[in-house]
């Protein structure tokens, strides 16, 4: 089995079979949403122990230069934060239909794409990007229109070529499937 790296030096299956048809969306959407929910449990209950640590009574100022409190409170506020983002992600996830056809088929919010570039991958496009699954033993990535890939892809059709600028020089990449 190959595999390689990609312009990030992230490791990949250079034989991942895209030509194969691309797995199904409502399979995908379900995997994203569980791993949503997965996530902001997780952040829910550290976000708790920041708010915790924030209000303590142990992290009370000791002199003019302890600061304690002060970073607890920005991290409480910067994991609220991620809280409420996550919600925001998971509750479109809770809405979208998969099984509604994208009009016109292009690269837009609800659409899973497949990919051929350095390294062959599948994107599905949410309003918020981050986070990935695994369904049928292929990863899929969640990006947002606004990400430089998202971006560089809005609107184009199965088959189109396109670049995105990347740290390491200008990346081409071929759509090879729209759902």
């Amino acid at each position: 089995m190959a595999s390689g790296e990609d312009i990030t030096g992230a490791s990949y299956d250079a034989d991942m079979d895209l030509q194969a048809p691309l797995p199904d969306k409502a399979r995908v959407v379900d995997a994203l949403r569980e791993r949503l929910r997965a996530e902001l449990e997780a952040v829910e209950r550290v976000a708790a122990m920041g708010r915790d640590e924030a209000t303590s009574s142990e992290s009370r100022a000791e002199g003019p230069y302890d600061t304690r409190a002060t970073e607890a409170s920005y991290l409480a506020r910067g994991q609220a934060l991620r809280v409420a983002q996550l919600r925001q992600q998971l509750a479109w996830f809770d809405v979208f239909d998969p099984r509604q056809p994208l009009a016109p088929r292009v690269v837009q919010v609800g659409a899973l794409v497949g990919l051929d570039g350095p390294r062959r991958q599948l994107v599905f496009v949410a309003p918020v990007g981050g986070g990935r699954a695994t369904v049928d033993g292929r990863e899929v990535q969640v990006i947002s229109p606004s990400s430089p890939l998202g971006a560089a892809m809005g609107e184009l059709e199965d088959g189109d070529a396109f670049e995105v600028d990347s740290p390491r020089g200008v990346v081409e990449y071929e759509i090879i499937g729209i759902i």
